[in-house]
């Protein structure tokens, strides 16, 4: 791990090292955290949806081999487009780092909405509560992720000032880690992480936990906001590339579309339930969830949990 580090005076030099544990990279052991967190978020609303273990199962087997071919994929496009060829040539060489969020995300999306759609078990499935679910629990994945980019030492900004507060705030491990190329840096990967966790915590535990917005709008909501962060932060990095400020401005439409279509435009085909979260009548007033089932259900399954739903008006 230490043999491409240079000192330079008392400091050490983190270009090109990619931080291990044992014979593991840490870039990996980050992506298959995120990964399995992110699972784990789907699986928690997925259950209380009440489909099947099976259908989730066959959108990870889709979803994750996808994401990391198109992630890989936009990557090298992006590598290619700026003449990088020495990258383009080890195409292959995913522990090195070289995974766009954006690529993963929009391969992986295509290709499972292909499978909710036009699958024989997947159309059980209804895609507006899909986009809900799955698409908001990314962004854990992508704040566990982004310290991948800490240990391979990417995914970093401009030139930062020793005597900078910006530079004193950092704790000791992250600042040292950011000297890279001769000089220090901001932590752009901190910045973007501490940003998706904050969206995660409110999207995911908030919105979807109490389904307070229509079933599709906090996946556009999700689109919405990360093609900002993204669009916001591209220019300050070390390395920006126009490509990705497109994709980025592709994603702040994209976003706006579906948040308008699904909670404003398009017909809300659903019965909608107020489901208590606690036993205690005395909670029942302020603590329920919400829950849209498809109006050729007659009513909600019920179990003893669900058993006091109350419909309310659509």
């Amino acid at each position: 791990m230490l043999e491409t580090i240079e000192k330079v005076g008392e400091k050490v030099d983190f270009a090109g090292v990619h931080l291990k544990i044992g014979p593991f990279y840490v870039y990996s052991l980050t992506m298959m955290l995120g990964m399995l967190t992110a699972i784990l978020t789907v699986y928690f609303f997925w259950r209380r949806e009440k489909y099947k273990l099976e259908q989730l199962t066959i959108l990870v087997l889709i979803g994750l081999p996808t994401a990391i071919v198109g992630a890989r994929l936009f990557f090298i496009l992006q590598q290619a487009f700026a003449g990088n060829w020495e990258t383009v040539k080890r195409f292959y060489a995913i522990w090195e780092g070289g995974l766009s969020i954006h690529g993963g995300v929009i391969v992986s999306s295509i290709c499972c909405t292909m499978y909710v759609s036009f699958g024989k078990s997947g159309k059980k499935i209804n895609l507006r509560k899909a986009m809900s679910i799955i698409l908001p629990a990314v962004l854990i994945g992508q704040a566990i992720g982004r310290w991948g980019n800490f240990a391979n030492h990417e995914v970093y900004g401009r030139e930062l000032s020793e005597t900078s507060l910006a530079f004193r705030l950092l704790p000791e491990l992250i600042r040292e880690h950011m000297y890279i190329n001769g000089a220090y840096h901001f932590p752009l990967f901190l910045y973007e992480s501490m940003f998706n966790l904050t969206a995660y915590i409110i999207i995911v535990w908030i919105l979807n936990l109490y389904n307070w917005l229509r079933p599709g709008t906090t996946g556009g909501i999700y689109v919405l906001y990360y093609g900002i962060i993204r669009f916001a932060m591209e220019p300050l990095r070390e390395e920006s590339f126009t490509i990705y400020k497109v994709i980025s401005a592709l994603y702040i439409v994209t976003g706006l579309v579906m948040i308008i279509m699904f909670e404003f435009v398009m017909k809300l085909n659903y019965n909608v339930y107020k489901i208590p979260m606690f036993k205690n009548e005395k909670t029942w007033k302020y603590f329920y969830f919400i829950v849209y089932e498809p109006k050729q259900k007659v009513k909600p399954i019920l179990d003893e949990k669900t058993k006091n739903a109350v419909r309310i008006k659509a």
